[in-house]
């Protein structure tokens, strides 16, 4: 199924976004972040799962976590506020909750593989508690960028090894790494794929077409994929958009 993904949504209140998402899009995954932390509007999202055909999946927070915190506090807070998410989200059944690596901030910079070490340890710590929840806990790959690690298929294939966890595929930041081709090597953990467009040179976040990507050539490669394709968007316009010329790619 085609989805939306739009983090600005996430700073309008859940009630008014709702009704512009069901205008267009059968699958939403969720921004946890603002207005729509998750675990704070569960029962909102409920009442819209009971009442309408929505799908949902769950996008954890991503800009006031970071599971490579070099502080052990915030590192453990980090890691409370996705554990909440995940129960949350296992609560009204839904298949996949998407999560980032830790981020390399102004003093990670200096040590990155650090951020690397804790990266694990938080990983190792959330799939211990994996079976606890019914939700799929999807690992995603980041885009060429300074603040980011696990990037190559190499990078998330070590991070992952041994894991209960799975992968959210990112196309748009794969093409910025130039790893389109290797990431399909981790194909059978894919879970979520996120889909957007870009030059291949920054993450953009571009409606389908605009960029550089050979869009054809990457939905070839993900045949026999059978789950979810989000598009990732900075408006409902885009999306909308996008969706149109995914649907007609797709056939």
């Amino acid at each position: 199924m085609i989805g939306i993904s739009c983090p600005p949504l996430s700073l309008r209140p859940f009630s008014e976004v709702k009704e512009e998402i069901l205008a267009h899009f059968k699958l939403w995954e969720i921004i946890s972040e603002a207005d729509h932390f998750f675990p704070d509007i569960k029962d909102e999202a409920r009442q819209l799962l009971e009442t309408t055909d929505i799908k949902m999946s769950v996008h954890a927070s991503y800009s006031d976590v970071n599971i490579a915190a070099f502080d052990e506090g915030t590192r453990k807070y980090s890691i409370d506020v996705l554990r909440r998410t995940f129960a949350a989200a296992s609560d009204l059944d839904i298949d996949v909750v998407t999560i980032h690596p830790g981020t390399v901030g102004a003093i990670q910079r200096w040590d990155r593989q650090r951020v690397v070490r804790l990266t694990r340890k938080s990983l190792e710590e959330i799939s211990a508690h994996a079976a606890e929840y019914s939700t799929t806990i999807a690992f995603e790959n980041m885009p060429d960028m300074r603040f980011a690690i696990c990037k190559t298929a190499s990078e998330m294939e070590e991070m992952l090894n041994g894991l209960d966890l799975k992968v959210c595929f990112d196309i748009g930041h794969a093409h910025t790494t130039g790893q389109l081709d290797e990431m399909m090597r981790l194909k059978p953990l894919f879970r979520n794929v996120h889909i957007h467009d870009n030059d291949g040179t920054r993450d953009e976040h571009l409606t389908l077409g605009e960029g550089s990507i050979d869009l054809e050539g990457v939905l070839r490669k993900l045949d026999g994929y059978e789950h979810d394709i989000i598009i990732e968007s900075t408006s409902l316009e885009s999306a909308v958009k996008s969706k149109v010329i995914l649907e007609g790619l797709r056939g």
